[in-house]
């Protein structure tokens, strides 16, 4: 096929404003422009302050040797040498964990590239480069000359993207991407984002001065002093660069939103208002379906079997996950309905317009459409594979799928076929479609204290064929959708009100309405309530199942209601205790990250490590002792390989944590926690399918009343063992303490007391500098 016949037609017609910069965007890429401008001239001037003490004490020092100017020359020296040495950095983009490819052995997919950049009016990338990822990217070096002189682009494809898009949609994405750097008109948005990326880099780098300055202060302390009083300069200008810069940041923000629907406006101009927008409703599945092929490689890897196609196997995980959700449409972008105008189509509703992994800081998806379709560009979607771009595709994947083995024992693993890695993947009982995706990612029992208040919650009915009806009705695939959105919404907010997320142009957008960042607190309380309700729902509609066979099971007999009982106690015990150890271990983790947060853990932080070591042991003792307490059947047994529980299952025998052993403690405390949640969350898969099954042979023997044979011989119930339910978690801390928040200029107050000591720092330093010099 002819490279031009690969290449999708555009609209036929475009609004010739399209694309024109907004009001907004000018506003704001002037202000963002102005506020680098300025943070620039500051910087410079810095430096020409020591660059004077330095040439001044040399003037003076060629006329008359003193020692303290030699002293102050030196230092100023090396101060304007730090400072000139930031300005002259380059960035040098890492190059990603793929392929390089070139037009000799791509020509179709370089044909296709250039002609799209010519089209949007974008340099052609200079490099392309194959990557296994859902991403498609731009990325290039860095330095000041970039700013007169554009940097030479770089594209990075990637091949989990091309697996899930048709060429039309590739082409949106893709022009998206050359949208950042296309038209003369965005040159100020192009600036303005170069600058700030270099300036980023300057505040942050470190290199060979750093460790000389660092060195000098570990020498005898007569010299040392020298070092101490050259890192609190350094400090102290790193600490003014770093605070104007957030300044500038603040503006850079919303510019940064306007930048992104003005990428995705170039899009509409060669693709139309539809393609970008089915991308993206895609990607959500692609992301989850690639993230499902990787676990599964690395799975059937441990146990000695190899997948020759990675991207068959995202395919074969994304067709699994709309049989377990019961939902023929998963991934797949809706249409408008007969009669309706598709420029008032919506494919995003208010509560699922997160963006996707590979632009999660982009605009939400819902917010990007109504741009998208504001001027309506109506275009057909070319469905044709994206990969008929490529030469010999076949050997292309299994290329790239053979680079996620070690190429000396990639020969030793056998060989199996996608789909039937994933079906032992989604092979369990409880992702069956009949469940509704009930089981995906749910904890069964975590919700309720005990087995006793799973015994007494709800209504049922007497009948047990009549009970069993009432299972698993249509409704539950909806109130699951609901519990998975609120608990993202509630993620998302919270990762904003901590400083963990930054929203899109500045502006916190939920449900359709901004927010200020002092009414998260209320939005999330919203959610919470949304939350709870939505819980109180699913824990009925639990109770009802598993009360419901298990009054099937006292009809049928032979033991069947004690041995689904001894499964539920098991399973409640193991979901308990797995949560339980999954929040020690965050106790542990957000303890240590924040002591050490400045590099440094001082006596306080110190005596807080221990006493959080303390909390931690004391539960995972209690753990440990009702985990070697548990009575699990043989198959279980068996099926994670071993034989005797007492003996082989894992324990939490660390010596007591002491002021000499802390730091060591932690670490080999975090690797024993790790290998017991694991294995916990392993038996409750387990456990979990061994109820869904027990329940299935109950069910059935019932309705078909047919014979069942005795069931295994329940073990006493383990009723004594660590719980945790939702909600009770610790409290882990998101604010560093005042001392770090100082350091690291965490909060309004921290961040003007540290610019008020470094200012007064350089400014004495150069006053005492020029006064001496």
């Amino acid at each position: 096929m002819e490279s031009a016949d690969l290449y999708p037609l555009g609209p036929e017609t475009i609004p010739s404003d399209l694309t024109t910069p907004s009001r907004s965007y000018k506003k704001h890429a002037w202000l963002a422009m102005s506020g680098l401008t300025l943070f620039m001239l500051a910087y410079i001037a810095l430096g020409v302050c020591f660059t004077g003490i330095t040439v001044l004490g040399a003037i003076h020092l060629s006329e008359a040797f003193d020692v303290v100017r030699a002293f102050v020359t030196f230092c100023s020296g090396l101060l304007s040498l730090f400072i000139i040495k930031s300005l002259l950095s380059v960035r040098k983009a890492s190059e990603p964990n793929g392929i390089e490819v070139t037009a000799s052995n791509q020509p179709q997919l370089f044909e296709f590239i250039h002609t799209l950049a010519d089209d949007v009016g974008a340099p052609r990338p200079h490099r392309v480069f194959l990557t296994p990822e859902v991403n498609a990217a731009v990325f290039y070096d860095l330095s000041l000359a970039n700013l007169l002189f554009p940097s030479k682009k770089n594209l990075i494809i990637g091949l989990g993207l091309v697996n899930v898009l048709t060429l039309g949609e590739l082409k949106a994405v893709l022009a998206h991407e050359f949208g950042h750097f296309a038209q003369k008109s965005m040159m100020v948005g192009r600036w303005v984002y170069t600058a700030q990326q270099i300036i980023g880099h300057m505040v942050v780098a470190r290199d060979w001065l750093d460790k000389l300055i660092r060195g000098i202060g570990r020498i005898d302390i007569r010299i040392a002093w020298i070092g101490w009083m050259l890192g609190l300069i350094i400090w102290s200008i790193r600490s003014v660069v770093d605070t104007l810069f957030r300044l500038v940041i603040i503006a850079e923000r919303a510019l940064s939103r306007e930048m992104e629907f003005n990428a995705d406006l170039v899009a509409v101009s060669v693709t139309g208002s539809d393609a970008l927008i089915n991308a993206l409703h895609k990607l959500q599945a692609a992301d989850h379906g690639w993230q499902t092929a990787i676990s599964v490689l690395h799975s059937e890897a441990n146990n000695g079997r190899r997948l020759s196609n990675i991207f068959q196997a995202q395919e074969a995980a994304m067709n699994k996950m709309k049989a377990v959700l019961d939902d023929p449409d998963y991934g797949v972008p809706p249409v408008p309905a007969a009669g309706s105008e598709a420029s008032s189509h919506r494919v995003f509703t208010e509560a699922m317009a997160r963006p996707p992994q590979m632009w999660s800081t982009h605009p939400a998806n819902r917010d990007r459409e109504d741009n998208a379709k504001a001027m309506y560009v109506p275009a057909d979607i070319d469905s044709r594979s994206s990969w008929q771009l490529f030469t010999d595709p076949d050997a292309l994947k299994k290329s790239i799928s053979d680079d996620f083995y070690n190429p000396e024992k990639r020969s030793e693993l056998e060989e199996i076929a996608e789909d039937d890695a994933m079906m032992r993947r989604f092979g369990r009982s409880y992702f069956n479609p009949t469940y509704r995706g009930n089981y995906l990612g749910r904890d069964a029992l975590r919700h309720f204290t005990s087995i006793d208040e799973l015994l007494t919650t709800g209504d049922i009915e007497s009948d047990p064929l009549y009970a069993l009806s009432k299972i698993y009705p249509e409704s539950l695939k909806e109130s699951l959708a609901a519990e998975r959105s609120v608990n993202a919404e509630i993620r998302t907010l919270e990762g904003l009100h901590k400083g963990e997320l930054q929203p899109s142009g500045g502006t916190i957008r939920h449900r359709g309405e901004e927010l200020s960042k002092a009414e998260i607190p209320s939005a999330l309380q919203q959610l919470a309530e949304e939350r709870t309700a939505l819980i109180e729902t699913l824990k009925m509609h639990d109770a009802l199942c598993h009360r419901s066979h298990l009054l099937a099971a006292e009809k049928i007999g032979n033991g069947w209601q004690e041995h689904l009982l001894h499964l539920l106690y098991l399973l409640h015990a193991v979901e308990h205790m797995a949560a339980v150890v999954s929040n020690e271990r965050a106790l542990l983790v957000n303890t240590w990250q924040v002591i050490s947060a400045d590099g440094k853990v001082g006596f306080f932080e110190k005596r807080r490590m221990i006493r959080t070591a303390v909390i931690v042991q004391t539960s995972m003792r209690e753990v440990s002792s009702a985990f070697s307490q548990l009575k699990l059947p043989d198959t279980i047994l068996e099926t994670v390989g071993i034989t005797n529980w007492d003996e082989q299952h894992p324990k939490f025998e660390l010596t007591d944590v002491t002021k000499k052993n802390w730091d060591q403690w932690c670490q080999i405390a975090d690797e024993h926690i790790g290998i017991i949640g694991r294995l916990l969350n392993y038996l409750a898969e387990l456990l979990l399918e061994d109820v869904i099954v027990a329940e299935d042979k109950i069910a059935t023997a019932l309705k078909n009343n047919t014979d069942i044979e005795v069931a295994p011989l329940a073990q006493p119930p383990l009723t004594k063992y660590p719980t945790l339910m939702q909600g009770d978690e610790h409290q882990l801390q998101s604010k560093l303490d005042l001392w770090n928040r100082f350091q690291l200029a965490h909060g309004v107050a921290p961040t003007i007391a540290r610019l008020t000591v470094a200012g007064a720092v350089i400014g004495g330093t150069i006053y005492g500098g020029f006064m001496v010099a």
